[in-house]
């Protein structure tokens, strides 16, 4: 347990670096921020232009690996690469005790969209030691969060640019991940 919480510590900070680095806000504003974003007329048609929320149904594992259970959670983002880089954050954070985030500590190179495919660039020094069933659950939550934009049709899976088979090893992922 103790070496899955340093696990998850160090996929935050990745994480954290990562955003750091990109320019682009890899996780949603807080609250207070959203306040300090919000142009002073609300009816103004820039506030479309400039950003947007969309309520999600995000999916984690409960503490135990054995069931999925969601979060209602909401993603503020100004373009589409932003409401999908502010989802995948999403399944690496919970707000309800028990709720085990299955996607805590990824970090990725980059994301993509095109022609109704969501490429996601993973890092290769990503870290999981969830076994097969925790595998199978992080994958199944992923496509579960994420075929909730109904442009999304696939999935692709890179590890440092290049397909990948596995993740960790027990769940394949060398073809796009379809919706079912």
């Amino acid at each position: 347990m103790r070496r899955l919480s340093s696990f998850f510590f160090l996929f935050a900070l990745a994480l954290l670096l990562t955003a750091c680095g990109s320019g682009k806000q890899a996780v949603p504003p807080s609250e207070t921020n959203q306040v300090e974003q919000e142009p002073s007329n609300p009816n103004s048609p820039v506030q479309e232009i400039q950003g947007a929320s969309t309520k999600l149904t995000v999916y984690y594992s409960d503490s135990d690996l054995t069931k999925l259970v969601t979060e209602e959670r909401v993603v503020n983002y100004s373009d589409d690469t932003e409401k999908y880089e502010a989802a995948i954050a999403l399944l690496g954070e919970s707000d309800e005790e028990g709720h085990f985030p299955l996607w805590k500590n990824f970090a990725y190179h980059s994301l993509s969209f095109k022609d109704g495919v969501l490429t996601i660039d993973a890092k290769g020094d990503n870290q999981y030691n969830l076994g097969s069933g925790g595998e199978a659950f992080a994958i199944d939550a992923l496509k579960q969060t994420l075929f909730q934009f109904s442009e999304v049709e696939k999935i692709r899976i890179l590890v440092d640019g290049k397909p990948a088979e596995s993740l960790m090893g027990h769940v394949s992922i060398d073809d796009p991940i379809t919706r079912d």
